[in-house]
């Protein structure tokens, strides 16, 4: 079970949180009253976020590889570019009630991030996430333009919806991913 999806930034100093959907609630916060919630909640994400921006910005360093060469990649070719790939696993407590695994991808500026349940099947968390950034890059353009993921989050919504049901990871082979861009396609035109 993913517990929520995340997009956040990768530029180096603090990361911002540029969209999120979250599938479960820990039990922890549902005991904060409502306008604390949303706050609490976010507070949560962002801790994630940060976590895998570190890890992320870690891996950078070792490799010496710069982010400058990703970003120029994206906008020179149509290909996706070579994502950094990381698990993260966060402890208990630390933001969530219980330990969570974040599974992330990362190029550029941006970062995509599942956090999901410790026990998840990692491989497919990974391909679905590589879907779903391919479909998001097609149909909102997030590689070359992160913050479209403030000024078009029904878009991102229609594509979770259909990859991500109600935050259960799918097995899905080319067929299937076939039949979801069909469906993703129609409801994008209308």
């Amino acid at each position: 079970m993913v517990h929520a999806f995340i997009i956040h930034t990768l530029i180096p100093g603090s990361t911002k949180l540029l969209y999120h959907q979250i599938y479960t609630e820990d039990s922890h916060l549902s005991r904060i009253s409502d306008s604390g919630f949303i706050a609490e909640r976010k507070r949560c994400l962002v801790e994630c976020a940060a976590q895998v921006h570190s890890e992320y910005q870690f891996r950078r360093a070792v490799l010496g590889r710069s982010v400058e060469d990703d970003v120029q990649r994206i906008h020179n070719e149509d290909t996706l570019p070579e994502f950094e790939l990381g698990y993260t696993r966060l402890e208990k407590d630390c933001p969530f009630n219980t330990e969570k695994i974040a599974v992330w991808l990362g190029a550029g500026y941006t970062c995509f991030t599942l956090i999901c349940e410790k026990t998840e099947n990692r491989m497919l968390a990974e391909t679905v996430l590589k879907a779903l950034i391919r479909f998001l890059q097609q149909h909102v353009g997030l590689l070359t333009s992160p913050t479209e993921a403030c000024t078009k989050p029904e878009r991102i919504s229609v594509i979770l919806d259909k990859f991500l049901p109600q935050g259960n990871l799918l097995f899905m082979n080319h067929r299937v991913i076939r039949q979801l861009e069909k469906e993703t396609e129609s409801i994008m035109k209308q």
